[in-house]
């Protein structure tokens, strides 16, 4: 068991180079209006941690000493948030599991990090993609992770994967895979929240023809991680805040296919996510979300195309 004592991803500006580079490999985005950064004085402040279902702020250090313990902590990201990644750090280093196996989306399915010579030398070696997830950005996160001596391993299908069942549909979907889709069906609201998002991701320029297969992938990948992380007991994911939801993300899954394992899934969310009518919204999808500052960026669909898309 792993003692943790102790949200949906962002559009990010570089959101056309990464989908040129991953093609069908999706991270789910939400894009919400350009905003600037929070004054220094006031960002200590606004950040905070929030036990949805309590509806109580904790600190760090309660999250991490007086929560039951947990077989899978599911930790979200906006994937061009640095706070995000620099709280997870944080987060990880409070950890006390020397056990515990660390499944990352920002690697290959099935790749293990050798931590030797530099960190970025080691990633690469491992299948990272320094250009595609904007390195440094990530660099406090996997530093914590080697620090604590953890086990890193890769969780992202192959592209080949997406590009297969983009064209073929469930007939190219591992046995293992589709029996926990099958046994973990979406109800209809979930569906609709994630086809929406889906949209949302794509600026709007998905069309409707492409959604059941875009969908489709979105779930493999879930279900994926989900099998990773079982495998790997006591685990931890790092992912896109769309793949930690309980409505239609990993926590899904596993409550289908492993529905004795205790799950703690934390969303990161930024200040101008969070008011008092959001909690409830928010408590359907995680289990606690970490707020942090704002983080400045341009509009991702200004100039947004996807023209692999095109009808």
């Amino acid at each position: 068991m792993l003692n943790f004592q102790l949200v949906q991803s962002k559009a990010f500006s570089q959101i056309v180079s990464f989908l040129a580079t991953m093609l069908l490999v999706l991270v789910i985005v939400i894009p919400l209006p350009t905003r600037a950064q929070s004054e220094p004085d006031q960002i200590e402040s606004e950040v905070f941690i929030v036990d949805l279902h309590k509806g109580e702020r904790l600190s760090i250090e309660s999250l991490v000493k007086n929560r039951m313990a947990y077989d899978i902590v599911l930790l979200g990201e906006l994937h061009d948030s640095p706070p995000h990644h620099q709280a997870r750090a944080q987060l990880i280093q409070s950890l006390s599991c020397p056990n515990c196996v660390v499944v990352s989306e920002h690697l290959p399915l099935g790749q293990q990090v050798i931590f030797s010579g530099s960190l970025l030398e080691s990633l690469e070696s491992a299948g990272f993609d320094a250009k595609g997830w904007r390195w440094p950005l990530h660099e406090p996160m996997f530093k914590a992770i080697q620090t604590q001596h953890l086990t890193l391993i890769g969780g992202n299908i192959p592209s080949k994967l997406s590009s297969d069942v983009f064209k073929r549909g469930e007939e190219v979907i591992p046995a293992s895979l589709l029996k926990d889709l099958n046994l973990s069906s979406l109800s209809e609201d979930s569906k609709n929240k994630l086809d929406q998002d889906l949209k949302d991701g794509h600026c709007g320029q998905l069309p409707d023809t492409y959604m059941s297969s875009m969908r489709l992938i979105q779930r493999i990948k879930d279900a994926s991680f989900a099998q990773l992380l079982k495998d790997h007991i006591p685990s931890v994911l790092i992912a896109g805040n769309g793949h930690v939801r309980k409505d239609y993300g990993v926590p899904q899954i596993l409550a289908a296919t492993a529905p004795n394992l205790k799950i703690l899934s934390i969303g990161f969310i930024e200040q101008d996510d969070w008011t008092a009518e959001s909690q409830g919204v928010l408590a359907d999808r995680y289990d606690v979300v970490w707020v942090s500052q704002n983080t400045e960026r341009s509009d991702p669909c200004k100039d947004f195309s996807a023209p692999h898309f095109k009808k």
